[in-house]
C-alpha cells in the first residue's frame, strides 16, 4: 500500500486526506499549528465545490450549517441601483443537478471537514522545514518522516513549493483587501432584509453575505491602493481607515463597515503568483493556493482546492504514484490556470469607471465561463 504525506489541514488538504481515507490509502496529514481553532470568515461554496462535499458524504452535514441565498445582486456604488441580479436558490441547484449555492463560515467547513478524519491520521504542531524529491520531509521540531507520496498543500507561502520549485517572489497587484464580520442585529432593519450583494465602483469594491444562519453578515472591501503591501492575512485595521475608501458609497456599505466589532477588521495587500509550469517533483506535487493561488473574485479559491483534492485521490487510488502524479497535473492544471486568470481580469472589470456598463452587456464569470458544471469527482481520470 502506498504512503502518502498530506502538508497542511486547510480546505485542500482536509479534503484530500479524507477522501484517501474513504478509499481505504494510508495516509497522514500534518499540519504546522498546535490546535485548530476558530479561522478566517465566510466562504462562498459554488455547485463544483458542492459536489465535492456531498461525494465525500458530508453534504447533509454542510447544508445544515449553510445559508442558501435565493438571489445575488450586483449593486451601483453609488446608488444602489441593481445592476444585475443571479438567481442562486432552488431553480439554480436543480439545474445544477441538486449541487446548490451556500454560504458559509470557513472555519465551520474546516471543523467539519476535520472532524470526519478518524483519529491519527492529523498530526498537529508539525511545521514542515523541507522536503527532497525522494519523499523525505523534515519537521522544524527536529523529526523527519518519508512517504512514497507528499502533497503540499501548504498554503499561498507554501514550505514544499519553496523547497522544491523555489521561493517565487510575488507581485503586489495594487490591490488591499480587508475583511469583517458584523453581526445582523447591529444592522438597520433595511440593511438586515438585503440579498448577498456585490457593490461595484470606480477602483473599489464590496461584497456581503450571511453565514451561520443568517446571523452575522460577512464581508470584504477592495481597494486599487498602492503604498501598503503587506501580505498577512490578519492584519488589525480599524473602522475609520476603511469607511476612508467607502464613506460616500450607498448607505448599505459605510452601515455594515461602522457596525463591525472594533477588534473584528483585518486587511491584507492582494499578491499575485505566476502559474509553475508543473507541480510534480520526484515523489513530491502541489495543491490548492501551493500550486495555484489566486484572487479572490470569482470565489473560486477554496472551490479549486476541493477539486484538486477529489480528483488527486481518485489518481492515486487509480493509479501507481509516477502516473498518478502525473495525470492529476495534466487534468489540473489547465483548468487551475484559466481560473487564475479570469478571476483576475473579473477583478478589473467590477473596478471600472463606469459600473452600469456590467449591468448592460455580457460579463466573463464563473457562471458564464462554465466553472459551476464541472464535477471533480466523476471527470474522467
Amino acid at each position: 500500500m502506498t504512503d502518502i504525506a498530506v502538508i497542511g489541514a486547510g480546505m485542500g488538504g482536509l479534503t484530500l486526506a479524507l477522501a484517501l481515507v474513504q478509499a481505504g490509502q494510508r495516509v497522514t496529514l500534518y499540519e504546522q499549528a498546535p490546535v485548530l481553532g476558530e479561522l478566517g470568515a465566510g466562504i462562498t461554496l459554488s455547485p463544483n465545490a458542492v459536489r465535492v462535499i456531498d461525494w465525500l458524504g458530508l453534504g447533509d452535514a454542510m447544508r445544515a450549517i449553510s445559508v442558501v441565498p435565493e438571489v445575488q445582486w450586483t449593486q451601483h456604488w453609488q446608488t444602489g441601483d441593481v445592476l444585475r441580479q443571479s438567481g442562486r436558490g432552488a431553480d439554480f441547484a436543480a439545474a445544477h443537478g441538486g449541487a446548490g449555492y451556500y454560504h458559509i463560515h470557513r472555519a465551520d467547513l474546516h471543523a467539519m471537514l476535520a472532524g470526519a478524519l478518524p483519529p491519527g491520521v492529523l498530526q498537529l504542531g508539525k511545521a514542515l522545514a523541507t522536503v527532497t524529491t525522494d519523499g523525505t520531509m523534515r519537521f522544524r521540531d527536529g523529526s523527519s518522516a518519508s512517504a512514497d507520496v507528499v502533497v503540499g498543500a501548504d498554503g499561498v507561502k507554501s514550505a514544499v513549493r519553496a523547497a522544491l520549485f523555489g521561493a517565487d517572489q510575488p507581485q503586489f497587484t495594487g490591490q488591499v483587501a480587508w475583511r469583517g464580520i458584523v453581526p445582523v442585529d447591529a444592522l438597520p432593519t433595511a440593511v438586515q432584509a438585503l440579498p448577498p450583494g456585490i457593490h461595484i465602483g470606480p477602483q473599489r469594491l464590496f461584497m456581503r453575505y450571511p453565514v451561520r444562519g443568517g446571523r452575522l453578515i460577512n464581508y470584504a472591501a477592495f481597494v486599487e491602493l498602492n503604498g501598503w503591501e503587506g501580505e498577512g492575512w490578519s492584519i488589525p485595521s480599524t473602522i475609520e481607515e476603511l469607511l476612508t475608501h467607502f464613506g460616500d458609497w450607498d448607505a448599505t456599505v459605510p452601515a455594515i463597515i461602522a457596525a463591525t466589532p472594533p477588534s473584528g477588521l483585518f486587511k491584507w495587500a492582494l499578491h499575485a503568483r505566476q502559474p509553475l509550469a508543473s507541480w510534480v517533483q520526484g515523489r513530491v506535487t502541489l495543491l490548492g493556493d501551493a500550486a495555484h493561488a489566486m484572487l479572490p473574485f470569482m470565489g473560486q479559491g477554496a472551490a479549486t482546492a476541493l477539486e484538486d483534492g477529489a480528483v488527486l485521490a481518485r489518481c492515486l487510488t487509480q493509479y501507481q504514484p509516477a502516473t498518478a502524479l502525473r495525470v492529476y497535473e495534466d487534468l489540473r492544471r489547465d483548468r487551475t490556470t484559466m481560473v487564475q486568470t479570469q478571476s483576475r481580469l473579473l477583478g478589473l472589470q467590477f473596478q471600472g469607471e463606469d459600473p452600469a456598463k456590467l449591468g448592460a452587456g455580457p460579463i466573463r464569470n464563473e457562471e458564464s465561463l462554465g466553472l459551476f458544471h464541472y464535477d471533480a469527482t466523476r471527470t474522467p481520470i
